[in-house]
């Protein structure tokens, strides 16, 4: 029979509780990541939001093209942003890419096919937009 010793038996108890720790380290971490993926969300779709109720402001005669342009300009820069984050997967979370999906591919067909000027839809501008646009449409 083997004799543990008060020495042993504190080394185990230790050990026990450094695994339990590392485990709530690893949680914690998950919820952290979680949290601030939704954070840089809510900040790009506020954003959003906020652009295009500037745009929905502007009248809709030619004399205004330009305001509309530069409206339009501001909402695919933030799309682009937002596309390259979900890109390079600092936004990774699979349920809330699943919840932006159908807004990301909106704002494409509805929005930036329809207002983006040829040279935009053309270049290599907004990019990022497109490569997410093309991932999320294939999912």
């Amino acid at each position: 029979m083997v004799m543990i010793t008060t020495a042993e038996y504190i080394q185990i108890i230790a050990a026990g509780i450094y695994a339990t720790a590392l485990f709530y380290t690893i949680v914690t971490f998950r919820r952290s990541k979680k949290l601030d993926q939704l954070a840089i969300s809510d900040r790009i779709f506020s954003e959003l939001r906020e652009l295009d109720r500037e745009l929905a402001k502007i009248p809709s005669e030619s004399q205004y093209d330009n305001a509309r342009s530069q409206v339009y300009s501001r909402i695919f820069n933030t799309l682009d942003y937002l596309s390259f984050l979900v890109n390079r997967k600092v936004i990774d979370d699979r349920m809330l890419l699943e919840y932006m999906k159908p807004s990301v591919i909106r704002y494409y067909e509805e929005t930036f096919l329809k207002n983006a000027s040829s040279v935009e839809r053309d270049s290599h501008s907004y990019q990022q937009f497109k490569k997410c646009y093309f991932k999320l449409k294939e999912k």
